[in-house]
This record gives structure tokens, C-alpha cells and sequence, in this order.
């Protein structure tokens, strides 16, 4: 499947934070397995702007992608295991420089 449309997950405003759009699509059912894009429609009125998950970004007269799984799920990790992943990403490059 292409993209699986979500009509209750709706980007609601210009400037939208990325922490009010993840926690809305925390609410309203995760993200989807096997997506790697969330893009959103131009409706003529924000309440209207629902979103849909791709496997490639959009970026038409109508759609805009506006995250992907890898922010979604970077926001999700705690600080703390957020600085862990950041530091064994650190030791494997120098590592691998070696």
C-alpha cells in the first residue's frame, strides 16, 4: 500500500510545533508500521488540513510532507537515551575512521 489515509489526525495551524503534531499523532493511533512519511493536505480552512502516511514525501500543490518515522521517533526517546544513541553513533564513526 502506497499511503493509508488519516482523516482524524489533522495539522491544524502554519507553525504547528513538531511537539503538537507528534503528540497528535501519538493520539491519534501512532504511526503506522511500514511508513516512512506524514504529509498534509491544503485545505482552504486548517481545520480541514488532514494528513496521510507515505512511503514517499510529497511535495505537490496540495500535499506537503512535514515529518518522517525517524523525527517521530527520535522525539519519542527520552533525553537521556537520546544522548546514548548520540554517543555510540559518536564511538562507531571513530571507530570506524580507525
Amino acid at each position: 500500500m502506497d499511503s493509508m489515509d488519516r482523516p482524524e489526525l489533522i495539522h491544524t495551524r502554519p507553525g504547528m510545533t513538531d511537539e503538537d503534531f507528534f503528540k497528535a499523532i501519538s493520539t491519534t493511533g501512532g504511526w503506522p508500521e511500514g511508513y516512512k512519511y506524514v504529509s498534509f493536505y491544503h485545505a482552504a480552512d486548517y481545520p480541514g488540513r488532514y494528513c496521510k502516511f507515505t512511503m514517499l514525501p510529497l511535495h505537490t500543490g496540495w500535499w506537503t510532507t512535514i515529518a518522517s518515522a525517524d523525527e517521530y521517533y527520535w522525539w519519542k526517546l527520552t533525553p537521556e537515551r537520546k544522548a546514548q544513541a548520540t554517543d555510540d553513533a559518536r564511538k562507531q564513526l571513530i571507530s570506524q575512521l580507525r
